[in-house]
């Protein structure tokens, strides 16, 4: 539960969103998107939706956001992926709530697995195309140990390369999206304003891996 001290309530007419992360304080940010009118050459104009770069919400968790009733898109960082923002749409309301969420995690701890799976499936691709030229070879000449070669040749590449798959598919980069929990909370009165003394951030902590896209957009919260 996070201890967040304030020094008034929100102002009249908006509400009270507290934002902490379990993994320790990281930034929020607010994703924003923009509808740009398209000149089509008709009577019916047609829009299209951009991103645009995202505003720094808060410094750091856990912190408040006060907005009016809606629904407001908000991001985290990713771990492992340092220019991807995982997003979700929230909902503020009246009453003070609290939104708690467990980052997305993206690893790419690949090695030798992967290339040995990368070795075993060309391999038995190779074999299984021998064997399928092979087998019908020998059986259309009625030649028993050619055809026998062939069958050898071609069930064994099919093993290989099934087992090649599989290897590189389990030591492949994998993603674990985010979770959150949205519940009715309040905020504690008084004091000067800040939060508890924050831990170590993550994103100082897990290691960065190289990552091709930039955000993603979950469910509502």
């Amino acid at each position: 539960m996070p201890v967040v001290r304030v020094a008034a309530p929100p102002a009249p007419g908006k509400g009270r969103l507290i934002v902490d992360v379990a993994e320790g304080p990281v930034p929020v940010y607010r994703g924003r998107i923009e509808a740009r009118r398209q000149d089509n050459g008709t009577r019916r104009p047609t829009f299209r939706f951009f991103d645009l770069p995202p505003e720094l919400l808060c410094k750091e968790t856990p912190c408040v956001i006060d907005e009016e009733p809606g629904n407001i898109l908000i991001g985290f960082p990713v771990l492992g992926c340092g220019p991807a923002i995982d997003y979700d749409l929230v909902h503020v309301g009246l009453d003070p709530s609290i939104y708690r969420r467990s980052l997305g995690v993206f690893e790419d701890e690949t090695g030798a697995e992967r290339i040995v799976g990368i070795v075993m499936a060309s391999l038995g691709a190779a074999a299984a195309i021998t064997g399928t030229a092979l087998l019908p070879a020998g059986l259309s000449k009625d030649n028993d140990t050619l055809a026998a070669a062939g069958g050898i040749t071609l069930g064994g590449g099919a093993v290989l390369l099934t087992v090649g798959i599989l290897m590189i598919r389990h030591d492949s980069a994998t993603y674990r999206p985010g979770s959150a929990h949205h519940f009715k909370g309040s905020a504690t009165d008084g004091g000067s304003g800040g939060v508890s003394p924050p831990n170590r951030s993550p994103l100082e902590v897990f290691p960065n891996y190289g990552c091709s896209w930039t955000s993603r957009r979950t469910g509502s919260g």
